[in-house]
């Protein structure tokens, strides 16, 4: 069991889905995810939680603000299954998609772990919370779990299912006398005070319910009445039944579909079907209705005001009499493809390919964060978008590649769709019009190259002056089914990733993109030094700022150092960055071991930003000799360890993450070298005595010596910049915090041809 504070007192504010969050500090993350998409929602006595598909809000009823917490707040994880809150026990319980429990108590947080970390064969899930007493049943996919809120641990497992056998269990309630479960096979039910209520034989199956042997997906029992769920299983018509000691009747005002949910909600019962949710009174009658478009969970706070959460409208509420909902900025959706920086403009696409390089049909969403706002643009004609190039002159100019419906570029609000009617891009199907772009890149005078899947010429080019060009390139990729991303490298050349460990392909025009009778084409396997295959399953390759040629494959880390001799002496080779055991063996190991490696970006510093299918993000020194950081989902807010990409806002220094849960950064300290010392901001300036972070010293050279001396001259600090940032703590070189006064900066270039001069002051 652990116990942590819930921060979200420093969490991060919204005015009715209006954003007001600035940039993060160094060392700080945030989380970027959808809020559209609710699917859960319980009113506490001053606030009303809402669990969306990628990400947690609430609502404060006090001051009608809207504040985001995850695990960047002290939550254990991320992705809510289940969460009730008992007013008599003043506790709100959540539970986790991974089976990870949360208990909270003024801001206080419990963590339940056993469930998630028990081996339990088959659904872990928690699908329900029911209070009773100092107890709370929680609703699994294997049974009911016993969870005694006195001592904070679980007492009882009940595995009721067949000769003890795990069975779904989807909610749980009681009459006080019994405990009903309404399960996947019928309606279950066990005496509470039985002693051995964890004994299977001591419970009963519900016959005299109509579908009696059938999926029952809620039950609650409110005014002496119980209500249940038959879950039509063509997903048709539910029913619902009632049995107020009689025996069982069909609920007649239901008239929905589906019914999503039935809660006790004190004077009244709720019932969430497909249109909306209705209260039900203690005479069985509809008294209240909140309708929506996809209606999944309801919730009655302290004022008699209902909140819906309806799966795309967010968080719905006839508050005061006026209905209206709430959903927090953020992105669409969490699948996240591929991400792109520039002018403090991020760009990111959902789309994306199978495991053998089929279409998913992923609907055609832009996603941009701009001035601390997300933005979505849907282009409904396309779809699978799987590469992004920003124009570096314009951070909203954007091209999009799609697998299947050809090159997107975005302009604003209008979009121009290329393909082969006009374009040099080719459809794979004859006839049709199936143009599949693998990778999309800009090369420094703004022509953008792409590869174009299994067609003649997989190679196009739309040239600065909207022309475009296609290539042959010997046939050497033509007949490959997947081809994906491409760069342009300092040299000029061109190289491209061939999916599905067929290795990298790479050519040289030789500057003249229309004669082609100078241009040479290799393909290239990933070899050591020997000559001898180390992998051809390239994931991910990125340049570096030293021109090396870096490579996640699904055996670890390799560099091709100097890549363009490839073409100036024919062949290059693949190296191991091998590191130092330092325990006198001698010995070293490789960088990430054989870890599959998807994600490479190259940050101000030169530093490598390293993702992993199931290792979480590592940060690496310019050579990769050295780690730097290692975030993963349990030792850091990461939502996952399993990466798609990772994207460096060289403006800023924030480093967005890409997983298969969503999107999340973090603050980190290089940014994007300058060309001349002419915006320096030295950031607080001046250093008040109740600050104790770093003092930034930014729009600096690449690589820039940093000196800060006294005024009397004395040299205080020393350092080099990471990229165009360099950071001081405030600090001399004994470790001691400087005196109050004025402290000279003086920059200098790394080969010494520019210089400037700046100051700070500290206050004590």
């Amino acid at each position: 069991m652990q116990i942590r504070v819930l921060l979200v007192i420093f969490g991060l504010s919204f005015w009715l889905a209006t954003s007001l969050q600035g940039q993060i500090t160094l060392g700080q993350w945030r989380t970027h995810l959808p809020y559209k998409y609710c699917n859960l929602t319980e009113a506490t006595d001053n606030q009303v939680f809402c669990s969306t598909t990628g990400g947690l809000f609430y609502y404060n009823l006090e001051d009608n603000s809207v504040v985001k917490i995850s695990k960047i707040d002290g939550l254990s994880d991320n992705g809510v299954a289940a969460m009730r809150w008992s007013g008599d026990l003043e506790t709100l319980i959540m539970a986790y998609q991974n089976s990870n429990i949360d208990l909270i108590r003024d801001n206080v947080i419990v963590n339940l772990p056993d469930i998630m970390k028990k081996q339990i064969p088959g659904d872990k899930y928690i699908y329900d919370i029911y209070y009773l007493g100092q107890d709370a049943y929680l609703s699994t996919g294997f049974g009911i779990v016993l969870l005694n809120l006195e001592k904070d641990e679980i007492s009882e497992t009940y595995y009721i299912g067949d000769n003890g056998e795990a069975l779904k269990v989807n909610q749980v309630t009681s009459d006080g006398t019994y405990l009903y479960a309404a399960t996947d096979k019928g309606i279950r039910k066990g005496l509470i005070s039985d002693p051995f209520l964890v004994d299977f034989n001591a419970w009963e199956t519900i016959t005299d319910i109509p579908n009696a042997g059938g999926a029952f997906s809620t039950i609650a029992f409110f005014n002496d009445v119980i209500y249940t769920s038959y879950a039509d299983p063509a997903g048709e018509q539910d029913l619902i039944y009632y049995n107020n000691g009689s025996g069982w009747s069909i609920y007649s005002y239901f008239t929905g579909k589906i019914c999503h949910e039935l809660l006790d909600q004190g004077d009244y019962l709720s019932l969430v079907d497909n249109k909306g949710v209705h209260l039900i009174n203690e005479g069985g009658l509809v008294i209240k209705e909140l309708l929506s478009a996809k209606p999944l969970s309801a919730s009655l706070d302290d004022y008699g005001s209902l909140w819906l959460a309806d799966y795309g409208d967010g968080l719905i509420t006839n508050q005061e009499g006026n209905t209206w909902s709430i959903i927090p900025n953020g992105p669409n959706t969490t699948s996240v493809y591929d991400m792109e920086a520039s002018g403090n403009v991020l760009h990111s696409v959902q789309g994306g390919v199978s495991g053998s390089w089929a279409n998913l049909y992923m609907k055609a969403f832009l996603e941009t964060f701009s001035s601390e706002q997300w933005n979505s643009q849907l282009f409904p004609e396309a779809r699978d978008l799987v590469s992004l190039a920003i124009d570096p002159a314009d951070p909203h100019h954007v091209f999009a590649g799609s697998w299947g419906y050809g090159l997107l570029e975005y302009k604003g609000e209008e979009v121009i769709r290329y393909t082969e009617a006009n374009s040099t891009l080719q459809t794979i199907i004859q006839g049709g019009n199936f143009v599949r772009i693998g990778g999309v890149a800009l090369d420094p005078v703004g022509n953008l190259w792409m590869t174009n899947t299994g067609v003649s010429e997989p190679i196009s080019v739309r040239k600065a002056d909207g022309t475009w060009k296609s290539y042959k390139v010997d046939n050497l990729i033509t007949g490959y089914t997947a081809l994906g991303s491409i760069l342009v490298t300092r040299s000029g050349d061109i190289w491209a990733i061939v999916p599905k460990s067929n290795g990298l392909f790479a050519m040289n025009i030789n500057y003249t993109i229309d004669d082609t009778s100078d241009d040479e084409y290799k393909k290239v396997s990933v070899v050591d030094k020997y000559g001898k295959v180390i992998t051809n399953d390239v994931r991910a390759f990125a340049e570096d700022r030293s021109g090396n040629l870096w490579l996640g494959t699904n055996q670890g880390v390799y560099v091709i150092y100097s890549p363009y001799r490839l073409f100036t002496e024919g062949s290059v080779y693949a190296q191991e960055i091998l590191i130092p055991r330092n325990d006198g063996s001698g010995l070293a190991d490789p960088l990430l071991g054989t870890q599959v490696v998807t994600a490479i970006e190259v940050d101000g510093a030169n530093r490598k930003w390293l993702g992993t299918a199931s290792g979480g993000v590592y940060l690496v020194s310019e050579d990769g000799l050295e780690e730097i950081e290692q975030f993963n989902a349990t030792n850091s807010p990461l939502l996952s360890n399993s990466i798609a990409d990772i994207c460096v806002d060289g403006v800023s220094g924030e480093v967005f993450f890409g997983t298969d849960k969503g999107i999340i950064s973090y603050r980190g300290d290089a940014l994007e070298g300058s060309t001349q010392y002419d915006q320096v901001v030295v950031y607080p300036n001046p250093v008040r005595e109740t600050y104790d972070g770093p003092v930034a010293i930014k729009g600096l050279v690449e690589n820039t010596t940093v000196k800060i001396t006294d005024m009397s001259g004395n040299l205080v600090y020393e350092t080099e910049s990471l990229g165009g940032q360099a950071l001081w703590d405030g600090t001399n070189f004994r470790g001691e915090r400087v005196a109050t006064g004025v402290y000279m900066i003086y920059l200098s270039s790394a080969d010494g041809a520019i210089a400037h001069v700046t100051k700070v002051l500290f206050i004590h």
